[in-house]
């Protein structure tokens, strides 16, 4: 896929001059409102909520009616070994966030907009593989009638955005050149880097909320459940095929540990304190190459190589450019040396060990893919 020209530091949304009405968060409505309740992030924070938020919790779930909506939670509560998905906790809505008035009827989105005071942008999935265009064309006017919903004048909202390190891997000019060139320079990378600026802008001029900085979200230290399609699996895909694995170091946070962040900020916001506007939630330790060298190769028998010999190895050379560019290296080490960023007595003693994480993801991966361990 060639690099595309557009320049993402050109939306004009990014500098957009807003009428956005300070609200005392002290008046602000007890309800909150989640879409992509039914993602990864997502089904963690509804449990919590569920259990820890004093008022109503509105869920936007894409379904043809409730019934179908529960099932759609409770079989995402499966996939985590979250136990039963109690829809008697939540005021459940069918929709979508990309049609007007997210696909709600006049009286479920005037429910929404006056019960609620808080809302958790979820819903978006990462496509590594869609042009900037795409998410141009469809996610940033979604963005547009989010931040309208969340500005509403008589009716403000605090707006908590979990986004993505994918971001960061744009700093200079040869990397917004490289727009779509790869995996992690994609069109969704650079949507999140977009989208990170007119959040802020809009938190300038007075909108409440939070941008969570997210990187890669693996299950918990107990459960060890995630998702198939990140691009971490895919490039062990490779290195189980060649039977080789090459170094590389990246950072990871467990979903349970973000969402009791997400969960402790918005209650620290409802209760009228100061909450965070930015928090990068990352174990401080990465998985190091002899991290990944005492779980993955000792647990698969794979052996070290170097990135040109595995490329020449692999028979998928387009899907191996994609996920391991030239650039590869560069662009970890720009994400890679990010500080981290905890709310204020964030008690970090209770972060599990990335060792821990990473062992327990990877054994799951493991036991579901059938992958033959030595």
């Amino acid at each position: 896929m060639k690099p595309t020209k557009e320049d993402i530091r050109k939306e004009p949304l990014i500098s957009k001059i807003r009428d956005i009405k300070v609200a005392d968060s002290s008046a602000y409505r007890s309800g909150i409102f989640i879409t992509g309740a039914n993602s990864f992030v997502g089904i963690h924070l509804v449990k919590l909520l569920g259990e820890k938020w004093n008022g109503p919790v509105h869920l936007l779930v894409r379904a043809e009616d409730k019934n179908a909506a529960v099932r759609r939670m409770q079989d995402a509560f499966n996939f985590a070994e979250l136990g039963e998905f109690k829809d008697a906790l939540y005021v459940i809505h069918t929709g979508d966030v990309c049609k007007p008035h997210m696909g709600l009827q006049n009286e479920a989105y005037n429910e929404v907009r006056k019960t609620c005071g808080y809302v958790v942008h979820l819903a978006m999935n990462p496509v590594y593989h869609y042009p900037y265009r795409h998410f141009r064309d469809i996610w940033l006017p979604e963005l547009e009638h989010m931040l309208s919903f969340c500005c509403d004048p008589e009716y403000p909202k605090s707006l908590h955005y979990p986004s993505s390190y994918n971001a960061g891997f744009f700093t200079d000019d040869e990397d917004f050149e490289n727009l779509n060139a790869n995996a992690w320079q994609s069109g969704y990378a650079g949507f999140k880097w977009v989208a990170n600026h007119i959040i802020s802008n809009a938190f300038r001029q007075g909108m409440s909320g939070c941008i969570y900085d997210i990187p890669l979200v693996l299950g918990s230290e107990e459960k060890g459940i995630c998702p198939a399609n990140y691009s971490i699996w895919h490039i062990l895909e490779i290195f189980l095929v060649s039977g080789t694995y090459i170094d590389f170091t990246f950072r990871i946070i467990p979903v349970d540990k973000l969402a009791e962040i997400i969960l402790d900020n918005l209650l620290k916001e409802k209760s009228g304190e100061e909450g965070s506007q930015f928090i990068r939630p990352v174990l401080e330790e990465p998985v190091t190459e002899d991290l990944f060298k005492h779980t993955a190769v000792r647990l698969l028998g794979l052996s070290h190589t170097t990135r040109e010999q595995l490329r020449d190895s692999c028979i998928h050379k387009r899907k191996f450019d994609f996920l391991i560019p030239g650039n590869f290296y560069y662009l970890l080490d720009k994400v890679n040396q990010l500080k981290a960023v905890w709310p204020p007595e964030y008690n970090k003693s209770l972060l599990p060990s990335t060792y821990n994480v990473f062992y327990s993801n990877l054994m799951k991966v493991i036991q579901r893919q059938k992958i033959p361990s030595h």
